[in-house]
Formats: structure tokens, sequence, C-alpha cells
């Protein structure tokens, strides 16, 4: 049987090519994904944020037809756009409608910040200026210090999957580093897995990223605690 240790569910934004393929890259044997889609499409805005949602109930039925033990609701933007306590009100919701365990792209990263013991930290993302203007608030309200912040102010949703690795390492270089305890980047459409090493050798922090701590979390949910090297130090905490 595929995903004999595990079968994880991921609800994925539409315009998302960068989830699946970096997380099936690195998946540990016997673990199986299983992804529904969800329509985003044109700039990355709160209606289109919003309008997206109205098709997570129908996606999480479909994961729980194929019978996962973990639904995943990945897209990490609704965590600043929605209002406070949404992520938490959100996944216990999926996880009665559905009887599967829930987590999300926030859940996930609270989770390794938590784990790794992070508390400042420097930020990219790719977001549209006004959107990643709602995150250090976000975080400065849950006690958490940036060190230094930028965004990439890509409002296509569309092109983020696009992000090359001299992109993102110019990103990166541009962060104010020095006292942080380590690098945030946010977005799951966001290419990272192939950069999480030398970004975090360049730095000399450890980088994490969303789609990672989802990885991460989601097998802490389906009791899988296989090291995986190249996704940093918390694959091998």
């Amino acid at each position: 049987m595929f995903g004999e240790t595990g079968r994880i569910g991921l609800v994925v934004p539409a315009n998302n090519g960068v989830l699946e393929p970096e997380l099936w890259s690195v998946l540990p044997d016997g673990v199986a994904l299983y992804a529904t889609r969800i329509l985003a499409r044109g700039e990355l805005t709160p209606a289109a944020v919003h309008a997206m949602e109205e098709n997570v109930d129908r996606a999480v039925d479909e994961l729980a037809a194929t019978g996962v033990d973990v639904i995943v609701y990945a897209d990490m933007v609704t965590t600043f756009i929605m209002e406070p306590g949404w992520n938490e009100t959100r996944t216990a919701e999926i996880a009665a409608r559905t009887g599967c365990r829930c987590i999300s792209a926030w859940t996930a990263l609270r989770d390794a910040l938590a784990h790794l013991r992070i508390t400042r930290f420097a930020l990219g993302t790719p977001y549209p200026a006004a959107i990643h203007a709602l995150a250090p608030p976000f975080f400065a309200e849950r006690g958490f210090s940036l060190t230094g912040d930028a965004t990439l102010d890509i409002r296509q949703m569309a092109d983020v999957p696009r992000v090359d690795a001299g992109r993102l390492r110019k990103l990166v270089a541009g962060l104010g580093v020095a006292d942080a305890d380590a690098v945030l980047l946010l977005a799951t459409d966001l290419p990272t897995f192939a950069s999480l090493e030398s970004l975090a050798a360049m730095t000399g922090r450890p980088v994490l990223s969303s789609n990672q701590t989802i990885l991460w979390s989601a097998l802490r949910a389906v009791g899988n605690g296989t090291a995986l090297k190249s996704l940093g130090p918390l694959f091998r905490a």
C-alpha cells in the first residue's frame, strides 16, 4: 500500500507549482502525499484570498475521502489577511469536519520556531508590499522580534514560482541578520529547498521556509522523525 507509514493531504492554492515537487523530492520512504487544489489566480489581494477560501471545504472533504492521516492547509498569506486566531480556528474546524489532524502553514511555522527556540529573525517574502507590511506587526504581536525584512513585491500569483536561486539569494543578502537567530522565507509557492543550505552558509544562520516547516510538522503528525540533512536543523534536532 502506498503511504504505509503516513499519508499527508495538502490543500494547495492552484497557482502553486512548487510545494508538491519540493516535498516529493525529499519525502521519506513509506510516506505519500495527496493534493487537492483550490482556485487562486490573478493578483494577490485580500479579495482574491477570501475568494480562494470559499473552495476549502470541498477540498478537505476530498482529501478525507482519500484516507489521509493529516491535512495541511498549505497557504501562508491567509495568516496575515484573515482575522486574529483564524488559523487555529480554521484548522480545528477542518479536523472536526473530517476526523483528520489538521495543520496550516502558520501552525507549522509557529511550532518550528518554538522547537528551535527562535525569537529573533530576518524575514523575506515575495508578497506585494501592502501584504508584506502586515507580517511584521503579526509577528511582533506574538512576541517575535524582526532584525530586518524585505519583499520581492510580486503582485501576480503565477510569478512567485518563477523566482530563481539568484533572486532569492539577493533578497536574503539584503536582510539584517547580524542579531538574528534565523532567516525566515515565507510563501508556499516560493522555491527554497535547493537554496536552504547555501543561504544558511551565506548568512551563518538557520534558514526556515514555509515548505520546509510544513514538511517537518506534517511528518511529526504522522509519527515520522526521518532525518533529512539538506533541510537544516529542524530535521537534525
